[in-house]
């Protein structure tokens, strides 16, 4: 198995046929159909059926274009990571897989700022679902992740890091905050209970992973009859600033990064404060850039911790 038939597998699917294949790839379509049952017979397995209608994938096929797909995405990382490595020597690079905080964008802000226009530098933010933020710092796509853990996942989160061994560093300590609307009912509140919050839409960051230890929220709450997903930190504000939707999380508020129009409300009960900190992969040292954006990223929590 070459990674040539793995980006002939991915070509026909493209194409949707093994002759509209063979001309992208430049080459006869029997070499193609020959380099295919090649596959198949080393695989065992049939990928492609063949009848009068057309080509079209077997089960065994679409999971074999499922793995060809991750082999050539890692394929192209792995050549970027290393061109980049050979080409751009005086280039400071940092990446970051992170949930959807503002603290450490308002960091990457200044850390810009402070590196001025004649620096060369290639910085990449990811917001992301949990899961990813952990394949993103296992795979080395990201230098840095950054989460939180709470009693309710600390024992998952902490068996998690040992399998894929990663370092959890804890940043700060945050209280529960519920995010509304400015013109919500309950915006003039000084504190707020999860009974008086049942009432109205629930809005979340949508995760692969069912599990509730993946969830990106501080506290999930028992009812929700309406609720609603997102994946993105604009939609998730957009809809809590025009709605009467709320969300749960660390209570940080930007002013300069969030338009007006959202408040955040500390929870009345009494829980344990949720921990926001970051991962790395053990053993692996930090590159002078990526200590300056820790600093950097303390010196924003700092306006924001209440």
């Amino acid at each position: 198995m070459t990674l040539e038939q793995m980006r002939y597998v991915v070509a026909i699917s493209q194409y949707g046929s093994i002759t509209a294949a063979a001309e992208s790839l430049f080459m006869a379509q029997p070499s193609l159909s020959r380099a295919v049952k090649e596959l198949e017979q080393e695989l065992g397995i049939t990928v492609l059926e063949r009848s009068r209608r057309g080509t079209s994938f077997t089960a065994e096929g679409l999971k074999l274009l499922e793995y060809a797909c991750q082999i050539l995405e890692q394929t192209d990382r792995c050549r970027e990571y290393f061109q980049n490595l050979n080409t751009a020597q005086n280039v400071l690079s940092l990446r970051i897989s992170m949930h959807h905080y503002i603290f450490p964008v308002d960091a990457l802000i200044n850390a810009i700022n402070r590196l001025g226009d004649s620096a060369s530098y290639i910085f990449s933010v990811r917001e992301c679902q949990t899961s990813q933020i952990l394949n993103d710092v296992l795979t080395q796509q990201s230098q840095l992740g950054i989460l939180f853990v709470s009693e309710v996942t600390k024992n998952f989160m902490e068996r998690m890091f040992a399998q894929k061994g990663l370092e959890f560093h804890p940043l700060a300590t945050f209280r529960p905050h519920a995010y509304l609307s400015c013109r919500h009912p309950l915006a003039r509140e000084t504190a707020l209970s999860l009974k008086q919050l049942e009432p109205y839409p629930y809005v979340c960051y949508e995760q692969t992973e069912k599990s509730q230890y993946y969830s990106e929220e501080f506290v999930i709450p028992q009812s929700r009859e309406r609720q609603i997903f997102v994946t993105d930190r604009s939609t998730m504000l957009s809809v809590i600033k025009n709605t009467n939707a709320y969300n749960i999380g660390s209570g940080c508020l930007l002013p300069h990064i969030i338009s007006p129009g959202i408040v955040t409300i500390p929870l009345a009960e009494s829980m344990a404060g949720v921990q926001i900190g970051w991962i790395k992969l053990k053993n692996v040292k930090f590159s002078q850039e990526t200590l300056d954006y820790l600093s950097q990223m303390l010196e924003s929590l700092k306006s924001v911790i209440q």
